[in-house]
């Protein structure tokens, strides 16, 4: 917060003396020493352990408050109607549009009507230092084969330019990329979506069972839709002649409304050469954010789900 902060009631445009019994109530119960009679407090500790020293001269200074005296410093002016003055930034909180017009002629420009009710020590700081508005992202293309890309972790926020078309669309690509010459930075999903990295850096992000889907769909599947980051190397599984819908990893409890899906795996574990007893074991340790782990699916047909099972 700086070197101080202080708090100063006002009168046609000059320094007025502020209430002494109402500034003592607010800050003795803060003081963590006995306050002898008649004297004023001269430091106070918040709860959260923050402290400040405490001058009274034609008003209240808080020296170094730190986060929880602002606590305090709000309390005070809600209480007594004073304004908080920022020394290093010449911003002033009043409580009232009515108290502007009683502050210096060089301070009204900079005041900020905060209203008791929202006067607290996070509304002061951040009148000093405002959080920036979060950044209105657009809306991410479709991707009919991994409809929510940002849930699954393959699409991610972020504030830096696409390596194939150079411009910080405000989203990045965070799955695999595949091919003989794979680029340093990363891709906006646009890029994936409307094929443009696959055509102008020769690159992929999934594979798929071959020959389980039509040619459109497998190229969709591999050229423009999100990957995600597996162990094993596999093929985009397939049901009804089309790709299935990818939905996220799962672990046993995300499985157990999908027993279609848990068939699956069990079919997957015969093929193996494992007994009923180890494969139910493994079921049962599947791990949504560890290993082992399975990878869910929808089919786009009739909704059957499937799902692979994957670890190192």
């Amino acid at each position: 917060m700086g070197s101080g902060i202080y708090v100063h009631a006002f009168r046609d445009g000059a320094i007025v003396p502020m209430d002494a019994a109402a500034v003592r109530e607010v800050l003795a119960p803060y003081a963590p020493y006995d306050v002898p009679d008649g004297e004023p407090v001269e430091w106070v500790r918040a709860a959260d352990g923050s402290d400040a020293d405490v001058y009274l001269h034609h008003g209240v200074s808080f020296d170094r408050p730190g986060p929880g005296v602002l606590d305090i410093v709000a309390e005070l002016a809600r209480r007594t109607g004073a304004a908080i003055v920022l020394p290093t930034d010449p911003t002033v909180i009043v409580t009232s549009a009515a108290d502007v017009r009683h502050l210096p002629q060089e301070l009204r420009a900079r005041a900020v009507v905060v209203p008791p009710a929202a006067l607290t020590g996070q509304a002061i700081e951040q009148v000093v230092r405002p959080r920036p508005e979060p950044r209105r992202r657009p809306m991410l293309p479709p991707f009919p084969y991994h409809p929510d890309p940002v849930a699954t972790g393959s699409v991610t926020a972020a504030d830096e330019p696409c390596v194939c078309c150079g411009h910080d669309q405000g989203w990045i690509y965070t799955g695999p990329v595949h091919g003989e010459d794979v680029p340093d930075g990363r891709l906006c999903p646009y890029c994936v979506a409307y094929g443009t990295a696959a055509k102008r850096l020769g690159v992929f992000f999934n594979d798929v069972e071959a020959g389980r889907m039509p040619d459109e769909a497998a190229r969709q599947i591999c050229e423009r839709t999100p990957g995600f980051a597996t162990w094993q190397d596999w093929g985009w599984p397939a049901h009804c002649g089309d790709g299935a819908v990818f939905l996220g990893t799962a672990g046993a409890r995300e499985l157990r409304p999908y027993p279609d899906a848990l068939d699956e795996l069990r079919g997957q574990c015969a093929e193996w050469g494992w007994a009923a007893g180890p494969t139910e074991e493994f079921l049962a340790a599947l791990d949504q954010d560890g290993q082992p782990t399975a990878y869910l699916f929808r089919c786009r047909i009739c909704g059957t789900h499937l799902a692979r099972a994957d670890f190192t």
